[in-house]
């Protein structure tokens, strides 16, 4: 995937602390006309050992040779013009747009909204809410504002002597979801849910209401609330802990047309649930998932995220750690889930780099930001001329209101609005702001418009003034933005030269797989049938059939005419290893029985014997592909060091080793 993930948040402040030392310049290596500063190598070492001052004299000479690889490839995209192209440009303003969030906010406010949101996660809120929407850019005092706020008073009233919340929001709420939708050509019919937006937790709604929810008891109603949206009445119906990470077991029943999933699960679950089987055993027997069966079913730890809807519901619905759910149906086919324990979210300071991200994607941040701006203004000097913008506000007119005002309303003022680091701001390109971000709205005063387009765009210069001097003023920031840039090219060129490259030259990979037949050779191996029955009366019946040679389709459609539990079955070719009932079979054509504990029973019906041989490309071109790659990759680095003259200040390096 070419995305590259953006793991650097959660390692910002360890990284920091790193580099609060003085920047080291001395020259370490040169590649071609390019020279790499003792900084720049470490911050690349001590970030790829995972800890600062690592005292190993051996690994860095060792990971010298992977540095040096590394600049060569880069310098060599950067020699192609990858570059220059606007696809590499337009993805690393992406990336730096991101990653400069951090430094724009202020860290003690963020500390308190980071423990806030923490606190928070560790329940979920159910919650129903009645509506009444208003334009975002409107002062609380208009007439059209009041009187959605004492609707909502009204309605808060009634719902207090008892009117049904649900009722009340389907007929009065301005959220369209909360009633009853008939069909017509492009939707078919919906239940509304009466307000009621089920379950969530910190950072799934915006932060206004999120505190609403939170700070409202259960079965309690809120005062009227303002978000983006409009007003709000909050009603906390349930309150309940944060599933966290979840351990389970399971048993699956493939989707297949020639078995019923739904009755072989209640099958196996009854089963179960009259102690003829334990859970473990009938997974072994019976799942169809062979990854997880081997183990009884289990699964590796899963947030709920990780899993399909439908599988998660199951698992909220057992009571109890050890629990057994109904039979839950997914896209995958049928399963029964077992709960083996359940992991809240971790501690703070674990939890913490999942925190900082939420916060920075979230309004709330908005918080720490105001502080930061400020901050940011003393910085750079900040001075406003206030007289300047009472003289602005006489050249906007109502055509403000329907996105209508053009900038050449002020083409006559020039003034600066304000002076930031040296920098002076006119009224003219304020002017040329308010024209691209004015907005229709219905209701409000032109004065409140203006305010707060000139307070946007004040906050905007700010944090845009700082941004573009964070490669400057910050160490840390210019070694981050440099190892995107070089991420970025590296994949690049890696995928143009090694990757795609080795998927798609079938005729490169032919000839490497034949210089090199020797590495991709077939062990001795049988094709064969493996059958998993359900007891010795079944291995009898199915050991007739498959004498007689019947077809494996012929078989399992006559044992399990009376129930689908009666036989299991796969089918393949196997080398020795590949599977534990293969590999204790006697190695010779026909049927034979496997006892392999935990009453289990196998038939192996063998019905070839295939003896060592080349492999194919079309059998083990994932592998080939991979040592293919590897290949192309050592050629080309050969190339890279012909190409480029390497020079070492071995000096330099040996300071660094001592």
């Amino acid at each position: 995937m070419k995305k590259i993930s953006l793991l650097f948040f959660a390692f910002f402040w360890f990284l920091t602390a790193i580099y609060a030392q003085k920047e080291d310049t001395r020259t370490l290596l040169t590649i071609g006309d390019e020279k790499i500063t003792v900084s720049q190598f470490l911050y690349v070492f001590d970030k790829n050992n995972g800890r600062a001052g690592v005292d190993d004299t051996t690994s860095m000479s060792d990971y010298l040779d992977l540095f040096i690889n590394f600049r060569l490839k880069v310098k060599e995209a950067e020699e192609l013009g990858m570059d220059t192209l606007k696809s590499f440009q337009t993805e690393l303003a992406g990336y730096r747009s991101q990653l400069a969030q951090p430094y724009l906010v202020d860290k003690d406010v963020n500390e308190v909204l980071l423990k806030e949101g923490y606190e928070r996660s560790q329940y979920n809120i159910r919650a129903s809410h009645i509506m009444k929407r208003i334009p975002e850019n409107m002062d609380d005092d208009d007439s059209l504002a009041k009187a959605a706020y004492n609707s909502l008073l009204e309605i808060r009233k009634r719902a207090l002597k008892g009117e049904d919340f649900g009722a009340l929001a389907r007929e009065h709420s301005d959220d369209p979801s909360a009633r009853d939708r008939a069909a017509d050509r492009n939707y078919p019919a919906r239940k509304g849910n009466g307000g009621d937006l089920g379950y969530f937790t910190a950072f799934y709604m915006v932060y206004p209401f999120e505190n609403a929810a939170y700070n409202t008891p259960v079965g309690e109603i809120s005062m009227p609330i303002r978000s983006k949206y409009g007003y709000h009445l909050v009603k906390v119906t349930d309150k309940i802990e944060a599933l966290g990470t979840i351990h389970v077991a399971h048993i699956l029943v493939n989707n297949n047309p020639e078995v019923d999933g739904k009755a072989k699960i209640n099958e196996i679950r009854n089963e179960i649930l009259n102690n003829s089987i334990t859970f473990e055993q009938a997974a072994m027997k019976y799942s169809d998932d062979r990854g997880s069966a081997e183990k009884g079913g289990e699964l590796n730890w899963f947030e709920v995220s990780r899993m399909v809807p439908d599988f998660i519901k199951g698992i909220s619905e057992i009571d109890t750690i050890g629990g057994i759910s109904e039979p839950v149906e997914t896209e995958y086919g049928w399963h029964l889930i077992k709960l083996l324990d359940l992991r809240k979210i971790p501690p703070y300071e674990e939890y913490l780099p999942e925190l900082k991200n939420k916060v920075a994607k979230d309004s709330r941040s908005n918080k720490s930001r105001e502080v930061a701006i400020e901050r940011f203004k003393k910085e750079y000097k900040f001075k406003e001329y206030p007289k300047a913008l009472q003289e602005f506000y006489t050249v906007v007119d109502s055509a403000i209101l329907e996105k209508n005002w053009k900038a050449t309303a002020a083409s006559g003022l020039t003034k600066p609005l304000f002076v930031l680091n040296k920098k002076k701001f006119t009224q003219k390109q304020f002017a040329t702001f308010v024209e691209a971000n004015q907005r229709s709205v219905s209701k409000g005063t032109l004065k409140y418009m203006v305010h707060n387009l000139y307070n946007q765009w004040v906050n905007n210069m700010v944090l845009d003034e700082k941004s573009n001097n964070l490669e400057k003023e910050d160490f840390n920031f210019r070694m981050l933005m440099n190892e995107y840039h070089d991420g970025i090219l590296l994949f690049n060129i890696s995928d143009e030269k090694i990757w795609s490259k080795a998927i798609n030259d079938t005729t490169g990979l032919s000839e490497f797989l034949s210089k090199n037949q020797s590495n991709y050779m077939w062990k001795p191996r049988v094709d064969a049938e493996i059958y998993r029955v359900k007891n010795d009366s079944i291995a009898q019946l199915v050991r007739n059939y498959l004498n007689a040679g019947m077809p494996l389709d012929s078989v399992i459609r006559l044992t399990n005419s009376s129930s689908s539990l009666n036989v299991g079955f796969e089918r393949g070719k196997y080398e020795e290893g590949d599977n534990s009932i293969i590999d204790k079979a006697v190695k010779k054509v026909g049927v034979q029985q496997i006892e392999n504990g935990d009453k289990l029973i196998f038939l192996v019906r063998i019905n070839k014997i295939l003896e060592a041989g080349s492999k194919e490309l079309s059998e083990a071109r994932g592998l080939i592909t991979a040592d293919y790659q590897n290949y192309l990759h050592d050629e080309w680095i050969k190339s890279l060091r012909e190409k480029y003259s390497v020079t070492l200040n071995q000096k330099v390096f040996d300071s660094l080793e001592k």
